[in-house]
């Protein structure tokens, strides 16, 4: 009985592992919805990236365990990220870091090779000026290379939100 149970198990898991993957068909129109959709938040200037690591200029590179992340919304950002690395001139305590909402003060975006976008951002807070360059590719992954004059440059990983509603 206990091998009647067994195979019968392994029949389910292999019916439900050969029902959850895609042909290449169906991956081929995944991917281009998703490129469609990254193209259409990059020219909305409207996009969220969701980092999962984090690169600091000295030390090794971590795994971000919160919901770190980068917004765009137009003509402003929202800056929600780790810091790890020297500062040079900050405020007592700390200050915010790279935690803030500032206006953009220049936006430029450029299409490169194989589809790769590069995004530079200027932001004036009140505590420092940080450029932001990202690089997008058509997936959605993302990099983004922070440097803040007041603070060593860090470098993070992640993933552009795209909601599932755009994909359908």
């Amino acid at each position: 009985m206990d091998m009647k149970y067994l195979m019968v198990m392994m029949g389910l898991v292999l019916v439900v592992v050969s029902c959850s993957t895609l042909t290449s068909a169906e991956r081929a129109e995944r991917e281009a919805k998703i490129e469609k959709a990254v193209e259409k938040m990059l020219a909305e200037r409207r996009y969220t990236v969701d980092v999962s690591m984090m690169y600091p200029k000295s030390g090794r590179a971590q795994n971000v365990t919160s919901n770190y992340s980068l917004e765009v919304r137009g003509d402003s950002l929202v800056s929600y990220l780790p810091y790890f690395g020297r500062a040079y001139s900050v405020p007592f305590g700390g200050g915010k870091g790279l935690n803030f909402a500032a206006p953009i003060k220049s936006y430029h975006s450029e299409k490169g090779k194989k589809g790769r976008t590069k995004v530079e951002i200027d932001v004036d807070n009140t505590e420092d000026y940080i450029k932001y360059f990202l690089d997008i590719f058509p997936d959605g992954n993302t990099t983004i290379d922070v440097l803040p004059r007041e603070r060593e440059s860090i470098t993070f990983s992640g993933q552009m939100d795209i909601d599932e509603d755009s994909l359908k």
